[in-house]
């Protein structure tokens, strides 16, 4: 009987409906996923990770209009501020609806401009220094974007990027050249003083040359059109880097890839391929060959040691794409060793396409620009002329600096005159205007190769830099003094 009764009882403790014991999750590395529990830690992230600040400055007159550009090409995600940034009050009213402005040297040139002296350009970045170091804070990645060969483009650009390098952010210009033939020898070799200057200050940089621009694009292109595909490759380019930190693809080029592609690519070019034909390995390396001998920037494809490539591809293209891009480069640039991060992006659109970042190793032994440089004369030409303009517009500017002074007194004496010609003996020679003689007839050759006339120009541009040097030098000390 008393079995009888346990066993009743234990089919009755069976049949009760159990309660259920709450438990916890709590994240565990040695988790089964089967049993259908994920670690997960992405809650309560800092908004900091993986999303980068990436600022974009457009500099000056040919800086802004890129901006223009930029806005109104497209939508661009949060984390991507532009602003434009000039000492022409005018030209930033005509985008101040699109984007953000700042007036450079608001105090000294109230918005006048800089009058095509870079000089000019230097001193509003100096006044507006800690403005701009606090617009910088916290930016992961600065692009530049200028015109060099006048003045707020080649003047403040360089400044600007001191301080983004003072301040540790990656830096990364994108500018544009002048055409030598449309815009003279002098505009041409100002831009290629102030190049060198920046590439002291930035991380890496490309160039587009609105003579290359000219050349490949046909003897039909308006001046506008040129202005335009200048504005569209700076677009595509900054566009297509910010697409791949912020878009996470299939195979995907993130932050760091990049940073370590800037980093050590002091010079870099920036090319796009649209396969609208029936794939192959043998299209593939026509349109990437087309597309670097008609690039705008010039860049030594034979010198290439690092290339980041992304590809926005589709469901007919082949499992064999990364690998015929692999060999077409290997195949151009002849170099085995060549570093290449590929990024695979599946889109539902027709054709493939091919983007390209490609750093090349300077070639030292094809140096085009022919400038000969002495640090100490860097700006000091434009300074008795930049100071003179800007203290008779603005009766306001507080200086203590008098150029009367100067009026009853000689420029220089002869015992400084001797010091400078000791010490400071370089100048810069135009050996273009001396290579065109080939071109001329023999009458006029005769007159370009006379000896007295040749002693005569350079005494003569020896003697003004000589005066505006040592000029704007006592102009200095004097103001140090007061």
């Amino acid at each position: 009987m008393d079995i009888l009764n346990q066993i009743i009882n234990k089919i009755e403790d069976n049949n009760k409906p159990k309660q259920k014991v709450e438990t916890t999750f709590q994240a565990n590395f040695n988790t089964n996923p089967l049993k259908g529990k994920f670690l997960n830690n992405l809650d309560n992230i800092e908004e900091s990770v993986g999303n980068f600040d990436i600022k974009i400055f457009g500099v000056g007159g040919a800086g802004c209009n890129v901006i223009k550009h930029m806005k109104n090409a497209r939508p661009w995600a949060d984390n991507v501020d532009i602003f434009a940034f000039n000492t022409d009050v005018t030209a930033l009213r005509k985008i101040s609806n699109l984007s953000n402005v700042y007036l450079l040297g608001k105090k000294i040139l109230r918005g006048s401009g800089s009058g095509g002296d870079p000089y000019t350009g230097k001193m509003a970045v100096e006044e507006d220094k800690e403005n701009i170091k606090n617009t910088l804070k916290g930016t992961d990645i600065l692009f530049l974007v200028a015109g060099l060969g006048k003045g707020t483009g080649s003047g403040a650009t360089p400044e600007i990027a001191r301080i983004a390098k003072e301040m540790g952010i990656l830096t990364v210009a994108v500018v544009n050249l002048p055409s030598i033939n449309s815009e003279g020898n002098t505009v041409y070799q100002n831009a290629l003083l102030h190049l060198k200057e920046l590439k002291n200050n930035v991380d890496s940089i490309t160039t587009i040359s609105n003579d290359l621009i000219i050349k490949n694009s046909g003897d039909d292109i308006s001046f506008m059109k040129a202005f335009e595909k200048a504005n569209e490759q700076v677009t595509n380019t900054i566009s297509e880097i910010c697409d791949m930190i912020n878009i996470a693809t299939e195979m995907n080029i993130d932050y760091a890839d990049l940073k370590s592609f800037f980093k050590q690519s002091k010079t870099f070019s920036f090319a796009s391929v649209l396969l609208d034909k029936e794939y192959s390995e043998t299209t593939i390396k026509n349109a990437i060959c087309s597309s670097l001998r008609t690039s705008y920037t010039d860049i030594n494809i034979d010198n290439a040691d690092k290339i980041i490539v992304n590809l926005k591809i589709n469901d007919l293209t082949p499992p064999t794409i990364i690998n015929d891009v692999t060999k077409t480069f290997k195949s151009i640039t002849k170099n085995n060793e060549l570093s290449l991060v590929c990024g695979v992006d599946y889109t539902k659109n027709k054709n493939v396409k091919i983007s390209l970042l490609v750093s090349a190793k300077e070639d030292l032994n094809n140096k085009k620009d022919n400038i000969e440089e002495d640090e100490d004369f860097k700006f000091n030409s434009y300074k008795e002329q930049t100071q003179q303009r800007i203290f008779n517009e603005n009766e306001n500017f507080n200086s203590t600096i008098n150029l009367r002074e100067h009026e009853n007194k000689d420029i220089i004496d002869s015992k400084e005159l001797e010091t400078f010609k000791t010490n400071y003996h370089k100048t810069f020679i135009n050996k273009e205007s001396f290579l065109e003689k080939d071109n001329l007839n023999n009458h006029q050759r005769q007159e370009v190769l006379k000896s007295d006339e040749c002693v005569n120009l350079i005494t003569q541009a020896m003697t003004d830099v000589l005066k505006t040097t040592t000029l704007a030098m006592n102009m200095e000390d004097k103001s140090k003094d007061n």
